[in-house]
């Protein structure tokens, strides 16, 4: 060994000096990303390993084929550098709900989970023992005893039946994530970096959409909203007198932009295409802002007047070019994409440097899974 070889291994960080944290997993709708990351001992996270694998089918087809599903993850596993099989798991969307529960505190976390189970009996079809219940207590800024918590809630054998199949596939499952806790802890180290307050996430996906509201390491609010993909191509198909994959593929293709004009021959005249689909999808478009600034005026009430500073896109929408802008534009908001997740942990070491081909909104949550017990130093 060279001189030059030993000096860098005395001061290569070992095994013992370095902890791994558990390989962040989400099964989105047409793939599934992992996401390791490692720490020194007095550091911060880094990336260790990243890997995106497509379906050969729907998210449904793989959750209900165990040879598929132990093939997507295999090969996910095997394109990038992780370490051991110990994972945190967010559990697929359609899985589980998200309620907000109002109960009243008692001294114990004892009682207080009997409080807010007693609470959760008349929102439930079938006894409290066919599911499984999980909550986040809100640091709700309300006086007295009346206290909030959001409550995640899925039957308990669909959960049995997910578990065993990542049991069967070689995870060793450390701990089932929901997607806006996972988006919440990566969220709550963007605010460390840079001091923002209440943030809004919104997360797009085909029928539905999710806003997510957050303060400092607070998950205040979770709630769907009747936003998506799919109603807004039928809307561009309809309007343009075209088949939706391509008016699929021409929004994609054009992207969305900002207009002061209240007439789409106007637009097309003055701005062309990217902005004649602005005019077309803008009614939806403001429904969702009349979402948006319910959540602000929830978000002033919660934080005693705290205006939510940023809100982030994520999902489906995030992908559509100038969709922030027309936000910003309509909300007078400062809306953007939400920050690469991989930049936000670089790694000294560039022979563990992930190769990923997935946007930086596909990956926020196997990240924000991955962060847990890796969280930054304050």
């Amino acid at each position: 060994m060279s001189l030059l070889a030993k000096t860098r291994a005395m001061f290569q960080p070992t095994a013992a000096t370095r902890s791994v944290g558990p390989i962040g997993v989400d099964f989105s709708l047409e793939a599934v990303h992992l996401v390791q990351l490692h720490r020194q001992i007095g550091g911060n996270p880094e990336v260790r390993a990243c890997a995106s694998t497509t379906y050969e089918g729907s998210r449904q087809d793989l959750l209900e084929g165990p040879l598929l599903f132990r093939s997507v993850l295999k090969r996910g596993l095997q394109s990038g550098n992780f370490q051991g099989r110990g994972a945190v798991v967010a559990m697929p969307s359609g899985m589980f709900r998200t309620l907000s529960i109002n109960y009243q505190s008692g001294p114990s976390k004892k009682q207080e989970a009997a409080a807010i189970l007693k609470a959760m009996k008349s929102r439930l079809d079938k006894p409290l023992g066919d599911y499984v219940i999980d909550y986040l207590p809100v640091n709700s800024r309300s006086k007295g005893d009346d206290r909030l918590a959001l409550v995640a809630v899925s039957e308990k054998q669909p959960v049995v039946d997910f578990l065993e199949l990542c049991r069967k596939a070689g995870l060793i499952v450390e701990a089932l994530e929901i997607g806006p806790v996972a988006v919440c802890r990566l969220v709550s180290s963007l605010s460390l970096r840079s001091g923002s307050g209440n943030v809004l996430v919104i997360n797009s996906g085909r029928r539905s959409s999710y806003m997510t509201l957050i303060s400092g390491a607070d998950l205040l609010f979770d709630q769907e909203v009747s936003f998506g993909e799919d109603s807004l191509i039928e809307q561009t198909a309809e309007a343009l007198d075209m088949p939706e994959p391509m008016a699929r593929d021409l929004v994609l293709k054009t992207g969305l932009k900002s207009s002061t004009h209240s007439n789409v021959q106007e637009t097309v005249e003055a701005s062309g295409l990217a902005s004649t689909m602005s005019e077309i999808l803008k009614p939806k478009f403001l429904k969702l802002v009349e979402d948006i600034k319910r959540v602000c005026l929830y978000a002033a009430a919660e934080t005693r007047g705290g205006a939510v500073t940023q809100v982030y896109l994520l999902g489906s929408i995030a992908r559509w070019p100038g969709a922030d802008e027309l936000l910003s534009t309509l909300t007078g908001m400062d809306v953007a994409n939400i920050p690469d997740p991989l930049t936000l942990f670089p790694s000294d070491d560039s022979k563990q440097a992930p190769v990923n081909n997935a946007t930086a909104s596909d990956i926020v949550v196997a990240t924000g899974a991955a962060l847990r017990g890796l969280e930054l130093d304050e």
